[in-house]
């Protein structure tokens, strides 16, 4: 085989590992329990809500639920690939919480027409 026969190849290998290692980071997506007491930290952006909130949800089997003292309930989902979607609610006032969660934290927005407000949030796992 030529040298250049030897760098085709070697780039065609280089290629089957890249494939191979990011189907099984999908692998693994797909297949992540995120089962867990989770703390959520709650920053408003937009409006006159409250600046800050701490609240902690559980997760059981991709349902979710307040947990501990939390003045608010917790509904909704993360699915297997950690697509969140959720609604807090709390004094009759409703939130609707989207995002990702991976590797026992995540990220993302929330809003609330009732309230008039929205923001980030922010949570990782503690159990």
């Amino acid at each position: 085989m030529t040298p250049a026969g030897y760098s085709s190849l070697a780039a065609v290998l280089m290629g089957a590992a890249s494939i191979g290692a990011a189907h099984a980071q999908g692998e693994f997506a797909i297949r992540q329990n995120h089962d867990g007491i989770y703390t959520v930290d709650i920053v408003t952006r937009q409006g006159n809500c409250d600046r800050d909130y701490h609240w902690m949800i559980a997760v059981s089997g991709g349902r979710v639920s307040s947990a501990g003292d939390t003045p608010m309930v917790a509904s909704g989902q993360i699915s297997r690939r950690g697509i969140v979607d959720l609604a807090f609610q709390r004094f009759g006032q409703v939130a609707t919480v989207t995002g990702t969660l991976g590797m026992g934290s995540g990220s993302g927005s929330w809003s609330s027409t009732t309230m008039q407000c929205a923001g980030s949030w922010s949570a990782s796992r503690q159990g």
